[in-house]
């Protein structure tokens, strides 16, 4: 394939995995926590009010202020569209990033690049609750963008051995500021990496000359932002509230299971490929310093992996979205020694040819379901629109207590958490509570879709 085509390809493929991204969002109907915030940016006076919103919010729930406050500004717009489209080139540039990382691609990988989508697409298990959702994209998909951008730029003038000048150092600040306030296990990770690197500097001659003044700006700004996100009094009150059926080294093991088994529940598959490409290198470089040499940028990301899993041992109890940080760092890993081994590590034709079938076969798979899943979606973006005008209609009149069809449950798919945020029929739900204060209703009570014959 001549460089010419190789490049007009990869960029087509960019845009079509825009393109595809964001049609799954407009599929996506705002759910949830979506209508919880909606409702409250309603009530804001002006823009301006965002802000002291947000600060109500550090005070009394969480302190993932960057992440809220970007959704904020999603919904005052009142506008799901904007979201739709900033979330699809928020993807896009995600999987830009993580290419970006990957050093042993070639220039125009289109390979690399497939590889990356798919991994994206069909083996993140958090895509519905991390991507298509508003509210958990605001809080991860978005937050993994600016993380993802700080490594990179981190990374690229770690490698040119860059000096400090106070234009650098600034932004350095600033940015690992943002980064670092992004989420908690996440801006962890970036943190640890950080602190690698700067160790990698000091130890390649043993001397603080290596450590610029620019990766210090970065590290003090990544602990202070990842400072004010812990030490916001909502996380304190969240993990008063919270409850544990043990306490002490017990607790501490319980949580330790939960993660291993989340792990192996979600992410196995891709921990025992990350594991073979290790072993196929280890073979490949022969000697224990060519193997570090070749796979030390993989092993990194591995390690941050599990560093950025296990961190969630500190808390009582976690969401599977919050593992998505963690899983792109895997991911960044796979994609790096997977580059390595097409590209330089095995020129043997039967490499080449399993390695471009291997990714030729896993696009027609996600073709396949993309088409397939996309008809769910729009059927379950049917069922809230439809719901939507019924219940609105209802709140115009005198009766207070109304019943309201939940999901018909073959349309369940793994791109929409839509049956996670359904009615149930408890109107006493927290969910039903909220759609109910969110309609001006006294409760919703949810019905089989089958018996249900009002519309």
């Amino acid at each position: 394939m001549s460089d010419k085509l190789r490049k007009k390809l990869f960029y087509v493929t960019v845009i079509i995995n825009f393109i595809l991204v964001t049609i799954y969002e407009f599929l996506t109907p705002n759910m949830s926590d979506d209508i919880i915030y909606s409702d409250r940016v309603a009530e804001a006076s002006g823009f301006l009010d965002l802000f002291a919103q947000e600060y109500e919010h550090y005070i009394n729930h969480i302190g993932r202020s960057i992440a809220h406050i970007i959704l904020r500004f999603f919904l005052y717009t009142g506008n799901k569209a904007v979201f739709n489209i900033a979330a699809g080139l928020a993807f896009t540039l995600l999987t830009l990033l993580v290419y970006l990382n990957v050093s042993a691609r070639k220039e125009y990988d289109l390979r690399v690049y497939l590889g990356i989508m798919m991994l994206f697409w069909l083996f993140e298990p958090t895509i519905s609750n991390s991507v298509l959702w508003e509210t958990g994209a605001c809080n991860y998909l978005f937050t993994a963008v600016i993380m993802f951008g700080y490594i990179t730029l981190f990374r690229k003038k770690f490698r040119e051995n860059s000096a400090s000048g106070i234009g650098l150092c600034i932004g350095m600040f600033f940015f690992g500021l943002l980064a670092g306030w992004c989420n908690e296990n996440s801006s962890g990770g970036v943190i640890l990496m950080v602190v690698v690197l700067m160790l990698a500097a000091w130890l390649s001659d043993r001397s603080l000359s290596g450590i610029r003044a620019w990766m210090v700006a970065g590290l003090v700004g990544n602990i202070t932002g990842f400072l004010i996100m812990i030490l916001s009094p909502g996380n304190t009150s969240r993990a008063e509230a919270a409850e544990e059926a043990h306490t002490g080294m017990v607790a501490l093991a319980a949580r330790f299971l939960k993660i291993t088994l989340n792990i192996k529940e979600n992410y196995l598959l891709l921990v025992l490929v990350f594991m073979v490409m290790v072993i196929a290198i280890c073979y490949r470089t022969g000697s224990a310093g060519k193997f570090w040499e070749t796979a030390k940028v993989m092993l990194l990301f591995g390690f941050l992996f599990l560093a950025t899993c296990y961190a969630l041992i500190a808390v009582p109890d976690s969401q599977l979205r919050t593992y998505y940080g963690a899983s792109l760092f895997l991911m960044t890993g796979i994609m790096e020694g997977f580059a390595y081994i097409c590209n330089k590590g095995f020129d043997e034709e039967l490499v080449q040819i399993g390695a471009t079938s291997l990714v030729a076969v896993l696009s027609v798979v996600f073709i396949l379901t993309y088409i397939q899943e996309g008809a769910n979606l729009a059927r379950i973006k049917r069922e809230f629109d439809e719901r939507d005008a019924y219940l609105t209609e209802a709140a115009k009149g005198e009766d207070m207590v109304v019943e309201a069809p939940m999901l018909r449950p073959q349309w369940q798919t793994r791109y929409s958490m839509a049956y996670e945020s359904d009615f149930t029929e408890d109107k006493f739900n927290w969910l039903n509570l909220s759609y109910s204060e969110h309609y001006g209703l006294w409760y919703i009570i949810g019905v089989d879709r089958e018996t249900w014959t009002a519309y």
